[in-house]
């Protein structure tokens, strides 16, 4: 899965203005009547405006184009969010982590982004290690919750041994992670280590209390 960037809405406007100019370059040779016809583009139909743009397509085949291009990407932005499922609950989450990572010969840390009604709305593998070790910082975790609009997260990983039970390393690397979330406002719903016929939730054991108020 690839991990789209962070993209504010000045940063957005700017890389469509990149792109006009592109398209522009692209469709006429002459660079003087390419900026202009851009700039005149622009003027006709301003990016921060795109509400107001008029519905009829203008005569000129290019701006036709470029305009039904613009418009098609503002219809994908507005598309309904892909649900991947909804947490219910440890033991119900902690089954199906079971049955996602059956077979997994390595280590491996997965991310599951939530949004407020827990419904996940992604999923990423953020980290596949040897058969031993998962060495992986919260940044890498975070840095993909903060991609995506995330209200909480869950985090998994397996023990390929088949053994369910946390070593030390596992609590205070899940430590990190909840004390990271709290600090940036993305609180740890549950954490998660898979063995081949059992699970361990830390929030079942009461060993995370995460508050979503």
């Amino acid at each position: 899965m690839n991990i789209q960037a962070i993209t504010t809405t000045s940063d957005w406007t700017i890389q469509i203005h990149h792109l006009i100019q592109h398209y522009f370059q692209q469709v006429l040779t002459d660079d003087q009547q390419a900026e202009q016809s851009a700039r005149q583009f622009i003027q006709r139909y301003p990016i921060d405006q795109v509400a107001s743009w008029p519905v009829t397509l203008p005569a000129d085949p290019i701006w036709a184009n470029l305009l039904t291009a613009l418009r098609c990407g503002q219809l994908l932005q507005r598309q309904p969010r892909v649900v991947l499922g909804q947490v219910f609950g440890s033991q119900s989450l902690g089954q199906q982590l079971q049955h996602d990572f059956a077979g997994q010969p390595q280590e491996q840390l997965v991310l599951l982004c939530l949004d407020t009604k827990n419904q996940i709305t992604r999923r990423q593998v953020i980290f596949q290690g040897t058969l031993n070790t998962c060495p992986v910082h919260p940044r890498e975790i975070f840095q993909v919750a903060l991609q995506t609009t995330t209200a909480r997260v869950v985090v998994a990983h397996n023990h390929p041994s088949g053994d369910a039970t946390p070593s030390t390393a596992d609590i205070a690397f899940t430590n990190r992670v909840v004390a990271s979330g709290d600090l940036l406002g993305i609180p740890v719903l549950d954490s998660f280590v898979i063995g081949e016929n059992d699970y361990f939730s830390f929030a079942a054991q009461g060993l995370l209390n995460c508050n979503t108020d």
